[in-house]
């Protein structure tokens, strides 16, 4: 039986082992003890007899000796019987009618009653024991719950202890972490949902000002060209607000890591040419230099959609803050522990100042531009990282910036 091997159980089956092993040793001693009243008191008796009996009769010394010292001696025991019957002293009396039990049948009684108790102690004290441990060991999770719930530090103790009881120690201990992990998540999750509303409203304040000042304006007496001014600016504004909310929620999506990525073989040449297919008219328009150096094989696992926009929006920055005729330049390789992509200009490069944080949403650095949201890159950063990728950029001023993109091997 498996409960037979619990360490509890066994602690108190060694100690109902030890009390029983102690019991039958201490009723041995009061056998002996009891044996040794009664043989006392028959040793006196016998010297009364034989005193009584050779005070009047001297020459039957040595017969009634060698009656009283042999026990095997049945000699006459009918005529001693029948003499003894007239005074009614027989086998069927009663133990309160036989003087020498009658005599000592109070200090008999009382060393089997002492032996009672100590039994009793015994077995209580040992019950005790084992409840008292359970009881204090209940009390300590009780505790631990109660102090865990109201979010204060509580050592249990014992906690590594054996048993059932330690692994019902372990398992709550384990409960309530996972309990507070995922109440740390639900606050963290109130937070973001908090900040990414406030972002929203506040991202979306300024074209919606702008918005109501042309429709006010739309309202006075203009001439159809300043209406057609006013109309465009409109739908400038609308495509913007569109733009923004796509990409905030976008962004809400990717940090909140609801979203499923693809797992499947990305090739890297493709995706380059996938991400600066949208942005090959600002690349002209600016007339910078686009190369592109790397294995044609070279690949990894992910997913191509999401990587192309989050590549698209590096290499955007990388226009905005190239001058006209400037390089741009891509290149990527693959080896057993990863893939990287490494995009380089030679624009005005990222102040020192401002590396640190232009991976955060919203942020703008100094040589922001003025229609900059700082949306691009916290966007290009979280999709990167959701696939197993890292990103990390080197830049100094005035000579260009570099951004490392590392996807790193899966094996099973």
């Amino acid at each position: 039986m498996r409960i037979l091997s619990n360490p509890e159980v066994k602690k108190y089956n060694l100690n109902l082992f030890l009390i029983f092993i102690a019991s039958i040793i201490i009723m041995l001693f009061v056998n002996i003890m009891s044996l040794n009243i009664i043989k006392d008191n028959i040793v006196i008796n016998n010297q009364s007899i034989v005193g009584n009996i050779l005070s009047k009769h001297p020459e039957l010394e040595d017969e009634i000796v060698d009656i009283i010292t042999q026990s095997n001696n049945n000699q006459n025991i009918e005529l001693g019987k029948e003499v003894l019957e007239k005074y009614n002293y027989k086998s069927s009396i009663t133990l309160k009618e036989e003087p020498i039990i009658k005599n000592n049948f109070s200090k008999i009684l009382k060393l089997n009653f002492a032996f009672i108790i100590f039994i009793f102690i015994s077995f209580a004290i040992l019950s005790f024991s084992f409840f008292i441990d359970l009881y204090n060991d209940i009390k300590d999770m009780t505790d631990y719950v109660y102090h865990s719930s109201e979010g204060r530090e509580y050592q249990m103790k014992n906690k590594n202890q054996e048993g059932q009881m330690g692994l019902l120690k372990t398992e709550l201990m384990k409960m309530t972490t996972v309990l507070k992990e995922k109440v740390a998540l639900l606050h963290s999750e109130k937070i973001f949902l908090n900040d990414t509303i406030s972002d929203i409203s506040h991202q979306l304040k300024t074209p919606m000002t702008s918005l109501m000042l042309l429709t006010d304006l739309m309202y006075n007496d203009l001439d159809k060209e300043k209406k057609i001014e006013f109309l465009d600016r409109t739908n400038a504004q609308l495509s913007r607000m569109d733009w923004l909310i796509k990409s905030m929620l976008k962004l809400s999506k990717l940090e909140a890591k609801v979203i499923d990525f693809k797992d499947e073989k990305v090739n890297i040449n493709e995706l380059i040419r996938r991400s600066i297919s949208p942005l090959s008219v600002p690349m002209e328009l600016k007339n910078i230099s686009l190369n592109i150096n790397g294995n044609k094989e070279a690949s990894y696992r992910g997913d191509i959609e999401w990587s192309s926009e989050a590549l698209g929006n590096i290499i955007k920055n990388c226009i905005e803050h190239t001058k006209e005729g400037g390089n741009l330049n891509i290149s990527y390789e693959e080896n057993p522990i990863y893939s990287e992509i490494v995009i380089k200009d030679n624009g005005e490069g990222i102040d020192k100042d401002d590396i640190p944080n232009i991976f955060k949403r919203f942020y703008k650095g100094k040589n922001s531009k003025s229609d900059s949201v700082g949306i691009g890159l916290a966007m290009a950063k979280s999709i990167i990282e959701s696939q197993n990728g890292d990103i990390y950029v080197k830049s100094e001023k005035n000579k260009g910036t570099e951004f490392h993109i590392t996807f790193h091997k899966r094996y099973n």
